[in-house]
């Protein structure tokens, strides 16, 4: 590694200039982690999170996770009010691809929950668009926890109880034991206490209940291939990305049983390839983290994600555990 002027610096040099110590793997516990990457920068987004920020690795379960580790009060800034996630894309293709997910996911849904009408609680709601997806698939009753408040605003506009903040510090009196399924798709990677959200998650199920979700890994054939560029990062906003073993045993050790990792079918090459272009000095004007080109990148990552997905070494997986009967 190198500073700015060609100088050699050391890993213990580099995290002692940003005011921090190495700290433990907030996956496995482990304090066997390392220095893995000083290249932290936003290429959706371009969000500063006015310091810097470091990537350890660890030892053990080999998840790589953000140092320092931001406090809740520095998270909504991670976010602008383009994200995605609050936006409606308008991407036709991207359009189709969102109805067929929600579509397969009701029927996913269906298959686990035993007696009708459901019920779900969702972590990181956004403003519950997905929720009225769902909904024209199969009877649910909704609720959720989301951090930004005009977001979850959105989500009680749409008639849905919607708490504000994070899961770890919202008041679940009335939500314990409640639901059939708790879903945390694509959220797990944000959150300062990853062990904490899934304890509560727990909490949150009826007995035989099931905890449903999706994410980045770090276990994947993109995340080599496209390295410091790989769509899974999405630094600042990913606070740490799991190995699959990692996932699979932080589940296990919280109680849960017949825990389920596997690929699951995506498209986030498509961000890994358009973050390569913006790397190498290409900058168009982006709408909602994407470029006017998007769509032709998204049709030219589908047969690399399809034979990913097909070998089980896709960047994105799906997990899947329950909560016990007794």
């Amino acid at each position: 590694m190198e500073s700015p002027r060609g100088t050699a610096i050391r890993p213990n040099q580099e995290i002692a200039a940003t005011g921090s110590e190495l700290v433990p793997c907030p996956i496995c516990g482990s304090e066997k982690t390392r220095l893995f990457r000083t290249d932290v920068t936003d290429l959706e987004y371009f969000v500063d999170p006015l310091r810097d920020l470091l990537i350890q690795k660890c030892g053990e379960c080999e998840s790589q996770f953000l140092n320092p580790r931001p406090t809740e009060s520095e998270l909504p800034r991670f976010y602008p009010s383009d994200y995605h996630a609050y936006n409606e894309n308008h991407s036709r293709v991207a359009r189709m691809l969102v109805e067929a997910r929600a579509r397969s996911r009701a029927r996913f849904y269906g298959r686990l929950i035993e007696d009708r009408p459901g019920s779900i609680f969702d972590v990181g709601t956004g403003d519950c668009r997905h929720f009225d997806e769902l909904r024209r698939f199969i009877d649910l009753e909704c609720a959720g926890v989301e951090i930004q408040s005009e977001i979850a605003a959105k989500g009680r506009a749409r008639g849905y109880e919607i708490l504000e903040g994070t899961l770890e510090a919202a008041d679940l009196t009335d939500h314990v034991g409640k639901y059939h399924v708790v879903s945390m798709n694509h959220v797990l990677e944000h959150v300062i206490e990853p062990r904490t959200m899934l304890e509560r998650a727990h909490d949150l199920l009826r007995p035989g209940g099931h905890l449903i979700g999706q994410l980045p890994t770090v276990t994947s054939w993109e995340s080599r291939l496209f390295g410091r560029n790989w769509g899974g990062y999405h630094y600042p906003r990913h606070l740490q990305i799991p190995s699959r073993s990692g996932l699979a045993n932080l589940l296990k050790d919280l109680g849960f049983q017949t825990v389920r990792v596997r690929s699951a079918p995506h498209i986030q090459t498509t961000i890994s390839l358009q973050n390569t272009l913006v790397r190498w000095g290409w900058r168009p004007r982006m709408q909602y983290g994407k470029t006017p080109i998007y769509s032709g990148l998204l049709v030219a990552a589908l047969p690399y994600e399809t034979v990913a997905w097909l070998c089980d070494k896709g960047g994105i997986v799906d997990f899947k555990a329950q909560k016990s009967r007794s």
